[in-house]
């Protein structure tokens, strides 16, 4: 039993030197895994407006801000912020305010003026009417030289009251007429075609004369109030034209200088300049705005943020060298809608992931 043994294990034991022989332990590779779906796009520089930018704000060629003429309550408000108006449109209503008492009791005083002025009148004609029988009776010398004095000095005091009477009705009415302007004044209209920036009350508020409204910008050519550091102090000049970004619109405007204040600012270090800009259309107070000289365009390497990794501290993205991804540090600059800029890591030409780069791996393979 123990020969047989030995002769049906040698075969075997031949059989697996023979194929020991051609196998080397370390000279196989794992092939690397591939990835498919990757959107690869190849960089190449993009123009940037050229120049410093400096921080500017759009504003409306005038703003005014109406304000109460009188005290009261704020009835209704007939806009909201943003709102287009017409000039003559009604905007706010007063109410419970002095102006109402005060034309009431003026429409009196005009009631009570006129009656006494009727009645003074009614004097008159009876004075002249005694007078012009006195005048006959004198003639015929049937009164006294005295009784016709008094007559004539009674004709001659209904005259002035009637004047008087007259002169207090004038009066009451331009008193009636002023108490009817101030009331007037509850219903505030828009004087000139704009649109509402600021509601500055509330329905209900309690206003004084001389409480601000609202804040109503002209309907106008838009303008740019940027701020330039004094370095630039003479450089600048009426008719320059600069390119105006808005970067909350996502858009580029012209603009061309209209004046340069004089005076700086101290602790800023700066001086204003306003900018008409040639189209205004959907513009709004307040955007912010950057303003750049026109020509010397410069370039710059961008990147779809979406290509951007970052772990940790740490971002890089992804570059396809021969087919193979391969992952790289990259310091990032400034940030120009859904690009960014790459300051360093990458050079122009070379291939990278921009779309799912959060499943490239590096080392593994990109196949369509």
């Amino acid at each position: 039993m123990k020969v047989s043994a030995l002769c049906i294990s040698l075969p075997a034991l031949l059989l697996l030197a023979a194929c020991g022989g051609d196998i080397d332990p370390g000279r196989t590779e794992a092939q690397a895994p591939a990835i498919q779906g990757l959107a690869l796009v190849k960089l190449v520089p993009t123009p940037l407006a050229g120049g410093n930018a400096y921080v500017g704000t759009v504003e409306s060629p005038d703003r005014g801000v109406l304000a109460a003429r009188l005290d009261g309550r704020v009835a209704s408000l007939a806009v909201r912020e943003g709102d287009l108006v017409k000039a003559g449109d009604l905007l706010v209503t007063l109410a419970e305010n002095t102006a109402g008492d005060q034309l009431r009791q003026a429409e009196a005083g005009l009631a009570s003026a006129k009656g006494a002025s009727a009645a003074a009148e009614a004097r008159l004609q009876l004075a002249q009417s005694t007078f012009e029988r006195f005048e006959r009776l004198k003639a015929s010398e049937a009164i006294t030289p005295q009784e016709f004095d008094r007559v004539a000095a009674e004709l001659e005091m209904a005259r002035q009251g009637a004047e008087a009477a007259g002169a207090a009705v004038r009066g009451a009415a331009a008193g009636r007429d002023a108490a009817q302007t101030a009331q007037g004044y509850s219903r505030v209209t828009a004087p000139y075609a704009g649109r509402v920036a600021r509601r500055l009350v509330e329905e209900g508020s309690t206003v004084m004369p001389g409480t601000p409204l609202l804040a109503l910008d002209r309907e106008g050519v838009w303008r740019v109030r940027a701020e330039f550091p004094e370095a630039l102090s003479g450089q600048v000049a009426a008719g320059d034209r600069y390119s105006v970004e808005l970067p909350a619109l996502g858009r580029s405007l012209s603009g061309t200088v209209a004046e340069v204040l004089p005076a700086a600012d101290p602790q800023s270090r700066s001086f204003q300049v306003k900018l008409t800009l040639e189209d205004g259309e959907g513009l709004s107070s307040g955007l912010f705005a950057r303003v750049r000289a026109v020509g010397g365009e410069q370039t710059a390497l961008l990147v779809p943020a979406a290509a951007v990794v970052t772990r940790g501290q740490l971002t890089a993205v992804y570059v396809a060298e021969e087919g193979i991804l391969r992952y790289r540090l990259v310091k990032l600059g400034r940030r120009l809608g859904e690009q960014v800029e790459i300051l360093s890591g990458l050079r122009e030409g070379e291939t990278l992931v921009v779309e799912g780069a959060g499943r490239a791996k590096a080392g593994a393979r990109v196949e369509p």
